[in-house]
């Protein structure tokens, strides 16, 4: 299976303010925030820099799931685009959460624990997502 490294995800308190320390710090540009309401109930915060793959991905903490506050800020998981998105998550058992499904109900992006490999998360989503992504920034 192909699937190559397309971003990895840090959880941040404030993604606004991660967004301006990462561009001042470390010069990385990002595309504005945006909200998105994902198949686990809670409302994600989150922009992608404008340079990659493998982009950095700000994901601003929310809920009491995987993106809680419980969890502490850094690196969160490895984001992975494969064109087989649910036999990618089955390599890592029980516990794959669903956060955006198809039309047809099969998963286009998906959350690994951390329990299935050594501590890291691993988000597999849809090639095809990744693609349309890539069309978007670049278009910026």
């Amino acid at each position: 299976m192909d699937a190559p490294y397309f971003h990895i995800g840090i959880l941040v308190k404030d993604v606004e303010a991660a967004r301006a320390d990462f561009t001042a710090k470390l010069g990385v540009e990002f595309e504005p925030v945006h909200s998105q309401r994902i198949a686990t109930g809670e409302t994600s915060r989150f922009c992608y820099s404008l340079a990659g793959p493998p982009y950095l991905e700000l994901v601003e903490m929310t809920g009491t799931g995987s993106w809680s506050a419980d969890q502490p800020e850094g690196f969160h998981h490895l984001g992975l685009a494969d064109p087989g998105v649910a036999a990618r998550c089955s390599l890592f058992g029980d516990g794959v959460d669903l956060i955006a499904p198809g039309a047809d109900g099969s998963p286009l992006v998906a959350l690994t624990p951390p329990a299935a490999l050594h501590g890291v998360r691993v988000e597999c989503f849809d090639a095809a997502v990744a693609a349309s992504f890539l069309g978007y920034l670049a278009a910026r």
